[in-house]
């Protein structure tokens, strides 16, 4: 586990590197496939989430983004919605994966530390792991995305005739 530490001044240090990492840097260790853990340096608090979801933000600063009202959105919607968008995307992106890998590398530590065998590690992995082939998340195309975006559109013009043709029979209605 790469436990790093945030400190008042925002700096963030990798304590067992002994060095100050930057977003990038924590971004390079989870591409490397590692574990990390982010604490708060005061209060001890886990802020792992908050710091990932910096690192995200960051790398795709660049990128396509959000639109600003989806994001408002989610901000004037609270803790629920926000907690159903994680669990959709830990489903979309696989995250029975990300466990599944660390519960193999504490079971291939195991086996190399000679605290289980062969055999043990077999029924372990059997009762632990999930079925790989079940795991496979089909993830729409670029063809199904803008699709899906145009007929958003179509929606939103239809929504607005629709509040436009109220409003001008209210205003018939209010003028008799």
């Amino acid at each position: 586990m790469q436990t790093i530490k945030k400190y008042a001044n925002r700096k963030l240090y990798h304590t067992n590197r002994k060095q100050y990492i930057t977003l990038e840097g924590i971004a390079t260790l989870i591409q490397a496939g590692e574990p990390v853990q982010v604490l708060d340096n005061e209060t001890g608090e886990d802020i792992t989430a908050a710091i990932l979801t910096q690192v995200v933000l960051q790398a795709r600063n660049s990128g396509d983004r959000l639109p600003t009202q989806v994001l408002t959105g989610l901000i004037r919607a609270g803790g629920d919605t926000l907690a159903g968008v994680s669990r959709s995307i830990w489903s979309t992106l696989s995250g029975a994966s990300l466990i599944d890998l660390a519960i193999k590398q504490r079971l291939d530590h195991l086996l190399a530390t000679g605290a289980i065998d062969a055999d043990e590690l077999a029924r372990l992995e059997a009762l632990l792991l999930h079925d790989q082939a079940s795991a496979v998340v089909e993830l729409p195309s670029q063809r199904d995305i803008s699709r899906l975006h145009a007929q958003v559109d179509t929606l939103s013009a239809a929504i607005e005739h629709l509040l436009a043709d109220r409003d001008t029979h209210t205003s018939r209605a209010q003028g008799d």
